[in-house]
């Protein structure tokens, strides 16, 4: 058997996570290779029996950068797949989103499991965050166990013992990673009821408009947005297909666009995507390039006098924080993240709209959280947002090797 951990990993989280499951794999089977999905092809995976496959969790989904990578993979008919995320203190959604694209190439899912993770780049949360400390020894062992238990199902499903591939987790009774996020008022998910304790997020207003470029479109050629939205809110009986009424702001359509299509007008732009500019009297480029080589969706572009950030980014703003020299500028900060930003005391903090104090709270009860950074220490007065000086993380230091 043939197998091969394949990631995501913004700032190191989940390549610890794939490290680990990577050497449990290869405890069992005695071989196992690893990649980031920036530096293998998806036609590659053709050649693997056992792929275990991840990232961060994004805006209640995974990032469009693995979306893209499992929407190209050929088809794998037959072939095991184990899911495994990193996530700060909502977990929601990220199976949900991203299992079916893996069902529909053919992939048998044996498996899953999730870990908290510092966070480091959600600019109106605080520093240390509530999970800071994340993934730690004891997730880097659970991570392997995690690989063993994988490696060996795998070698009895290959032998035929079926029973043990998992039924998909469906229903309001699903654990959060596998249900979608629930949207309240005129943002609410049709057809779903949220639960007691369900995370719910107020609508910002006004909403930005989508439409699609005549001349860059490729339909119906392309159909990646289509394909991918998760609530079919493109009219395809128009040529190129409109945005319907019903779209649910998860980006999803222009961050995978090839041609960079998909274009967001209206008000609403104010508040998204945030509006990145290059001060080319501080930037060192071309001898620096740590902005390009951290970006998740290839969307600097140092072609162009100045240089422009292209409609793909997926605004997760690492460059904003890794930038040595402070040369990236976002010109909208307090409209995108200071309309968001947490009160900052721990009862505005649990009135916050995701309850992230609470939810951690009720996590550490449940015995599905072990807090290693006590909320005293956590820094309710230090939003990543205002962090100083730069590089405000030093990204080399995040993805040392353990």
């Amino acid at each position: 058997m043939k197998a091969i951990a394949v990631y995501y990993s913004a700032t190191g989280n989940t390549q610890k996570i794939a490290r680990a499951i990577q050497r449990g794999i290869r405890d069992v089977i005695g071989q196992c290779d690893i990649a980031s999905i920036n530096k293998i092809e998806p036609g590659e995976l053709a050649g693997y029996d056992l792929v275990a496959f991840g990232g961060p969790l994004w805006y209640w989904r995974e990032p469009s950068n693995l979306r893209l990578f499992a929407y190209n993979m050929p088809r794998m008919d037959g072939k095991l797949c184990a899911l495994f995320c990193c996530h700060g203190s909502t977990p929601c959604g990220f199976y949900y989103s991203l299992a079916p694209v893996l069902l529909k190439k053919g992939l048998k899912i044996i498996g899953w499991k999730d870990w908290y993770s510092s966070m480091y780049q959600v600019l109106h949360l605080p520093y240390p965050y509530l999970t800071h400390g994340h993934p730690d020894r004891v997730d880097l062992q659970e991570a392997e166990a995690f690989g063993r238990e994988m490696a060996r199902n795998a070698e009895k499903i290959a032998a035929g013992e079926t029973g043990l591939i998992p039924e998909i987790p469906k229903g309001p009774d699903a654990d959060w990673l596998w249900r979608p996020y629930i949207f309240d008022g005129d943002d609410h998910v049709p057809g779903t009821e949220r639960s007691a304790g369900a995370p719910v997020r107020e609508p910002v207003k006004p909403r930005p408009t989508r439409k699609i470029n005549r001349e860059k479109c490729a339909y119906p050629a392309c159909t990646i947005c289509i394909d991918n939205c998760p609530m079919n809110a493109f009219d395809i009986s128009k040529s190129p297909p409109e945005v319907k009424q019903n779209c649910k702001e998860c980006s999803l359509c222009e961050l995978m666009c090839p041609n960079d299509a998909i274009e967001l007008n209206g008000a609403g732009t104010v508040y998204l995507p945030e509006i990145k500019t290059i001060n080319m009297e501080r930037c060192k480029y071309p001898g620096c390039t740590i902005c390009i080589d951290n970006c998740n969706n290839k969307s600097i572009d140092f072609s162009r006098n100045p240089p422009v950030f292209k409609d793909n980014c997926e605004r997760d703003d690492l460059c904003w924080l890794i930038c040595p020299e402070g040369a990236i500028e976002i010109t909208n900060l307090e409209e995108t993240h200071g309309t968001l930003k947490m009160i900052r005391s721990r009862q505005g903090v649990a009135g916050y709209p995701h309850g992230l104090l609470q939810q951690t709270i009720d996590a550490e009860k449940a015995g599905k959280f072990r807090r290693l950074t006590p909320v005293d220490d956590v820094g309710w007065d230090n939003l990543i947002m205002y962090i100083k000086h730069h590089p405000r993380f030093d990204i080399k230091d995040l993805k040392d090797e353990d």
